[in-house]
């Protein structure tokens, strides 16, 4: 009897409860989604600096500010596309992922970028999410050729050079160049290499050379180094300055040391060849033999009748015709 009437109450309230899920709205048992609107990337500033400079490439560092709104982000990234401004072809392009952060706040993505250095660009933003473009923007590169190679930089600038006669002898003179080297980098310079040499300004021929080393110049302050150089009397010289880090030429200054001075001429005046006797630029060590080269065989040709028989049957002529009239 309990059995039966425990399986009526059952049956009841499963009729009861069927009752009042029909009476009752669905919408009150399907809870309701979360919506979340899509994400929102915005570059806000870009900034770009080189991070390695070679003779040939420039690699640049891109940094872009972004903010990021709605809602999460999807493997989203940043591509950047370098456009050459000469011919509007693509030079380079890399890409970087924009790391997972909370809507509001503003993050930083950077990446590397090689370019020539011998050319112009423009680079392209463009920020991904889920597969979509949510934005773009865009920076200039100009001038990339100004920027100084990091295996030629060392600081040292050349200010000035003094010259002075140490001696005079048999045609020869020996000048001093006092040159002044002033390190203007933030550290103390490496020690370097120094080439001098002196050429005569109308040949262009090497009359002597000589190298020393510039020591370690603290910053911001200036080394004198001096040397001596013997040159033929008579002659104006172009002295150069070569400076030196391992094989590569950093930089090279020149100046005139005018050892036959001369006033300016007009440009409209007549030129005068400038005699040069090149036995003085012979230096010690130096071959100063001239290569000889066999005479090549001289080889007579017969010559062809010209204006000696010409004139030898006009002058004929002439006889016949005079004995004639006579």
């Amino acid at each position: 009897m309990k059995s039966s009437r425990l399986l009526a109450i059952l049956l009841v309230s499963v009729l009861v409860l069927s009752f009042v899920i029909i009476l009752v709205k669905e919408d009150v048992l399907i809870q309701e989604p979360d919506y979340r609107p899509p994400s929102q990337l915005l570059i806000r500033e870009v900034d770009v600096k080189p991070a390695e400079v070679t003779s040939a490439l420039v690699e640049v560092n891109v940094t872009a500010y972004i903010n990021h709104e709605g809602g999460k982000t999807k493997n989203a990234s940043m591509l950047i596309r370098a456009i050459s401004s000469d011919t509007g072809l693509l030079a380079a392009q890399a890409s970087a992922p924009i790391p997972e952060t909370e809507p509001g706040k503003t993050l930083a993505v950077s990446q590397h970028l090689k370019v020539e250095r011998n050319g112009g660009y423009e680079l392209r933003l463009l920020l991904f999410d889920n597969g979509s473009i949510r934005d773009s923007g865009s920076v200039n590169l100009r001038g990339l050729n100004v920027i100084t190679p990091t295996s030629r930089r060392s600081g040292i600038v050349l200010n000035n050079i003094d010259f002075t006669v140490s001696g005079v002898s048999a045609g020869r003179v020996t000048i001093t160049p006092d040159i002044y080297l002033e390190n203007r980098g933030t550290e103390a310079s490496e020690n370097l290499k120094l080439i001098i040499k002196a050429r005569q300004a109308d040949s262009n021929l090497l009359a002597d050379k000589t190298s020393s080393e510039t020591g370690v110049i603290p910053s911001e302050a200036t080394a004198v180094k001096s040397v001596k150089l013997e040159v033929p009397d008579q002659y104006n010289y172009m002295v150069v300055v070569e400076l030196w880090k391992g094989d590569i030429m950093i930089n090279s200054w020149e100046k005139p040391v005018l050892l036959a001075p001369t006033k300016t001429i007009p440009k409209e005046s007549e030129e005068k060849k400038v005699n040069i006797e090149v036995s003085k630029f012979v230096r010690e060590g130096v071959p100063a033999g001239v290569p000889s080269y066999p005479e090549a065989a001289q080889t007579s040709t017969p010559k062809e009748p010209g204006f000696e028989s010409l004139g030898a049957i006009i002058a004929l002529m002439l006889v016949i015709i005079l004995k004639r009239r006579s």
